[in-house]
């Protein structure tokens, strides 16, 4: 799954600030790839109206998707943004909902099939970066006889080793916590653990490559994970 991330990069200036926006292209071994769109619209100097929809295209989401790729799972939600200790310390609360029917197991797509609250936060200070994620989705709706729950997380300590680049150690979990096919037993999908390299560009710019340990494999995935990202302000 994805490892949703919202990292803006604005300049501060006496002008009034701007609206900001920006993708983050991810692929990791189990999600596969999707695309993140992030907006930021300026309230005050410390707080910002944020928005978010991630499109997931690996065709699982969808269980047994249409031809073409239809019944895709999608993300669309809005959040706060909280701007803290000079702007180092950024806390962004949202709620978004998912559409499809990866949480429903439907035969159709449903809008609002489940509703999706999380907390996104980031520190940057002198030779200390972290990063940490915690989300939850929950089925609203039924498509068929079964719908499911589930819970995400990651959390990515790091070193600002230079101005180019930064190291750190990254954790990320995803768990089945509710299941109403007594089949399927509430149970970590992944359970990652390793390290990261984090890569600076100007404007804003990085690329993130993660890699390590799984050590979740009762539902059958690989013993290691890799995961990879690009940020890209506008």
């Amino acid at each position: 799954m994805i490892s949703i991330s919202i990292a803006y990069a604005q300049e501060s200036t006496k002008e009034e600030k701007k609206a900001s926006f920006a993708v983050h292209t991810i692929h990791n071994s189990v999600a596969g790839f999707s695309t993140v769109f992030l907006g930021s619209l300026p309230i005050n100097d410390k707080l910002d109206l944020t928005m978010y929809s991630v499109f997931w295209t690996n065709p699982t989401f969808g269980l047994e998707p249409s031809p073409g790729g239809g019944d895709l799972f999608i993300e669309t939600g809005i959040g706060l943004g909280f701007k803290l200790l000079n702007d180092k310390w950024f806390i962004n609360p949202s709620l978004g909902f998912g559409h499809g029917k990866f949480l429903s197991l439907g035969e159709t797509t449903l809008l609002g099939e489940g509703i999706i609250p999380s907390v996104f936060t980031t520190y940057n200070q002198g030779k200390f970066e972290f990063e940490a994620y915690l989300a939850y989705y929950g089925a609203l709706r039924k498509g068929g006889p079964v719908t499911r729950d589930f819970l995400l997380n990651w959390v990515a300590p790091g070193i600002n080793a230079h101005k180019r680049f930064s190291v750190g150690a990254y954790y990320e979990q995803f768990v089945l916590t509710r299941s109403t096919d007594d089949i399927i037993r509430e149970d970590s999908v992944y359970q990652w653990l390793g390290g990261y390299l984090k890569l600076k560009f100007d404007k804003g710019i990085f690329f993130r490559i993660a890699a390590g340990k799984n050590f979740a494999t009762n539902l059958g995935q690989s013993d290691e994970f890799y995961k990879i990202s690009a940020f890209i302000p506008f």
